[in-house]
């Protein structure tokens, strides 16, 4: 994976919850017990990860992001019938 490539990953781990980020280490562990735990978080260097696990990373980003859309959009949706609801009930 390139560089940027690997930046852009770690900054969609960042963004991400702790429970996801929580997954993420647990993803990590998977493939390799090379990493160093502070109290602030984990840290790893990327040339430790194999391609595989950079690719499962990758994937659940792309679920968490996934879902995080969906319920935004969900979100949305509830807020238009609760309006269109209460403008029908008065």
């Amino acid at each position: 994976m390139k560089r940027a490539d690997l930046e852009r990953l770690k900054e969609h781990v960042d963004q991400l919850d702790p429970h996801e980020q929580r997954q993420i280490f647990h993803i990590i562990q998977k493939y390799t017990a090379d990493y160093t735990q502070t109290e602030t978080g984990v840290l790893v260097q990327a040339n430790v990860l194999t391609d595989a696990c950079l690719k499962e990373m990758k994937n659940y980003v792309a679920f968490c992001q996934d879902q995080r859309q969906r319920m935004d959009h969900d979100t949305e949706q509830r807020k238009t019938y609760e309006r269109l609801v209460s403008s029908t009930t008065q």
